[in-house]
């Protein structure tokens, strides 16, 4: 490597690093005070396709239509939030109001029994053991008594805690409506102004990026959202198998904690898992381990080549930028990781930087 060239990749891998830096500042620091405008923005821009279709077949240009799209888009989440929500709540109130019921009528005894069971084998060994054990065994008892008799109360602060914020969340979700709206109406000469105060070089090179990155992103979202989808079919086939009464919205719910790596989920099926087994239903205890691992296998053999295949990443590289997002910038570092790797080889292919051949 030369001299010219030794320069040339430092001040590549420094611009990408500054890059890498103020992004991870804007996101972190800064995105929460203009969240309303880009959120609008962001659904201003994703039906501008929708707006210039129907544009294009009712062969108009006015803003009646864009009016129009975004009206009928509002009512269709509105409709469908409605209806989820509505549901989500039903279920989730009636399992709130079935583990108490579950815990002290069926656990509950179980424990007392296996207590009953340490205790006596432990005096065989050591009977200052067998006090100290049962005390440990009574208190985790305990505990979990006193949780299972607080969900309903932790439920009810929760709900209380989102209700005094709920002011909060109105207005932004207003500001949301409100500027969508405006810049779907002024959306081109809004584009046109912002274009104008940036030079023309910047501008040919900010519409590749922003084509580029949009494509990325949009891959991004429809690998997650199949990947969602098929642990979803799976739980929900496995949990119909096993005679579970909530298995839809049990599949639902899990299938989207699924992407979330802090929990995912083993952090429902393996405690409950458990649950089952000291309750000696094995049949049901052994069947959601399986499930378990069946989940669990499949997500991370699909999960690299589906978003790899997507995106253009290799396996390898896909899940390097995945673990590197998600220790940077949190959950949401699962879809900036590749996103920032994809955009860097985008770049490097386009002869824009120079890191790698």
């Amino acid at each position: 490597m030369t001299e010219n060239q030794k320069k040339k990749f430092i001040l590549n891998v420094a611009f990408i690093v500054t890059v890498y830096a103020v992004f991870y500042f804007i996101l972190i620091y800064m995105v929460h005070w203009v969240m309303p405008f880009l959120v609008g923005f962001l659904i201003a821009l994703a039906l501008r396709p929708v707006t210039r279709f129907v544009n294009k077949l009712l062969n108009s240009t006015g803003k009646g239509v864009a009016l129009f799209v975004i009206a009928l888009f509002y009512a269709f989440v509105v409709i469908l939030l409605w209806f989820l929500l509505s549901f989500l709540i039903t279920q989730t109130a009636d399992l709130i109001n079935l583990l108490p019921k579950l815990y002290f009528n069926r656990l509950e005894p179980r424990l007392l029994e296996f207590n009953d069971w340490i205790v006596v084998n432990a005096k065989t060994i050591s009977p200052e053991a067998a006090g100290t054990i049962s005390q440990i065994v009574t208190n985790g008892i305990n505990y979990i008594a006193n949780v299972i008799k607080n969900i309903s109360i932790t439920f009810v602060q929760f709900a209380t805690k989102l209700i005094s914020r709920f002011p909060l969340y109105l207005i932004s979700v207003i500001f949301t409506i409100i500027l969508s709206v405006f810049i779907s109406l002024e959306y081109d000469f809004i584009v046109s102004f912002i274009k104008k105060q940036l030079p023309d070089k910047f501008n040919k090179n900010f519409q590749e990026a922003r084509k580029f990155i949009t494509g990325t992103l949009w891959k991004m979202i429809k690998s997650y959202m199949l990947i969602m989808i098929i642990t979803f079919i799976e739980l929900f086939i496995g949990l119909s198998i096993l005679d579970i009464k909530y298995a839809l919205p049990i599949a639902a719910i899990v299938a989207f904690l699924d992407i979330m790596p802090v929990l995912g989920t083993g952090g429902i099926i393996i405690p409950w898992a458990i649950v089952e087994l000291i309750l000696k239903n094995y049949y049901l205890g052994i069947g959601l381990f399986i499930l378990y691992i069946v989940v669990t296998v499949i997500r991370n053999i699909i999960e690299p080549k589906i978003v790899g295949s997507q995106i253009g990443l290799h396996p390898i590289i896909t899940i390097t930028s995945m673990y590197a997002g998600l220790r940077l910038f949190s959950v949401a570092g699962i879809i900036i990781g590749p996103i920032v790797a994809i955009t860097v080889k985008y770049l490097n292919d386009e002869g824009k930087i120079n890191l790698f051949k």
